[in-house]
């Protein structure tokens, strides 16, 4: 069976089952998040050297990951590491005329999580990729609810913690259930959610090769389990506050779907963003209703 080596800050040489699927067919469709903040999902059509992203489905934008060429013949098969063949200009214009329907299958299986300090157990998610080359050194396990200068998250009828606003609340709270010194660990998911651990930050030995459970995980961004009532609701109450961006997410369970669906009427704007991008919807007339509102309030 191939094997693929931690070499990263984690130290030395360690080899771990690779139990991803290789793919050799020249472009790849997949779904990844956008993390540490969220940002939702981005659909991307994958030729190696170059991706074409797109966070609705309707705009899509190339960038380029290694080199110093955009494009390159449909015949090179340059060294890129991703064991893929490069394909045409014309070839990427073609895919993004015909490409599969949307959403494309989720393809961010290694994912990177803080650690909780007192189970070591999977508490927020701060990055997640496609290729193992792309997971990156763990050098700040700071979790990040919001973009800087994005304060409008509020929840109804909880009271700010000496004057701080609902986001620091949030933030401290998740961070400090990691704390002292933080440790975040990569994954790998299989397709039934269990998780083979690989490298990261601070991680025991004994975490080294450990295989979770599903259950292990949290469903949506962060652990909803928490002892203090504050933290319960401030958690809770940013998964509602995402909602219309968390429905993109697949496998979810029918209870979470319908929740993060009638959160999402409760800001239809986001839904503009993400219903292109939803692998199901469990209640369309509700939710056709709130995209109404949504056109409505942005032709105002």
């Amino acid at each position: 069976m191939p094997s693929i080596y931690c070499t990263k800050e984690w130290g030395s040489e360690a080899k771990w089952p690779h139990l991803a699927p290789t793919r050799m067919s020249p472009l790849e469709y997949y779904t990844v998040r956008r993390l540490n903040p969220y940002l939702g999902v981005l659909q991307v059509i994958d030729a190696g050297r170059v991706r074409v992203y797109s966070s609705e489905g309707k705009t899509w934008r190339p960038r380029r990951v290694a080199g110093n060429e955009r494009f390159w013949p449909e015949a090179d098969t340059g060294g890129n590491g991703y064991g893929r063949a490069e394909v045409s200009k014309e070839a990427i214009a073609k895919a993004l005329e015909h490409h599969p329907p949307l959403p494309f299958p989720s393809g961010d299986h290694f994912e990177l999580w803080l650690l909780r300090k007192e189970t070591g157990l999977p508490l927020a998610l701060l990055n997640s990729c496609h290729w193992e080359q792309d997971m990156e050194e763990v050098t700040d396990p700071t979790w990040r609810a919001f973009p800087p200068g994005d304060t409008a998250f509020e929840i109804p009828g909880l009271a700010a913690t000496r004057g701080a606003r609902h986001r620091e609340m949030l933030e401290w709270w998740v961070n400090d259930a990691a704390r002292p010194l933080p440790a975040a660990q990569w994954f790998w998911r299989d397709p039934h959610g269990e998780g083979t651990g690989l490298g990261g930050l601070r991680i025991e030995p004994p975490w080294q090769g450990r295989i979770l459970p599903a259950s292990a995980f949290p469903e949506l961004l962060i652990d909803e389990h928490w002892e203090t009532e504050e933290a319960a609701l401030l958690v809770q109450g940013y998964h509602d506050w995402q909602g219309a961006l968390l429905l993109a997410h697949a496998n979810l369970s029918r209870n979470t779907r319908q929740r993060l669906e009638q959160a999402a009427q409760q800001r239809p704007d986001r839904l503009l963003e993400s219903y292109l991008l939803l692998p199901e919807i469990l209640d369309p007339e509700a939710l056709e209703v709130a995209l109404v509102a949504a056109r409505l309030m942005q032709a105002l």
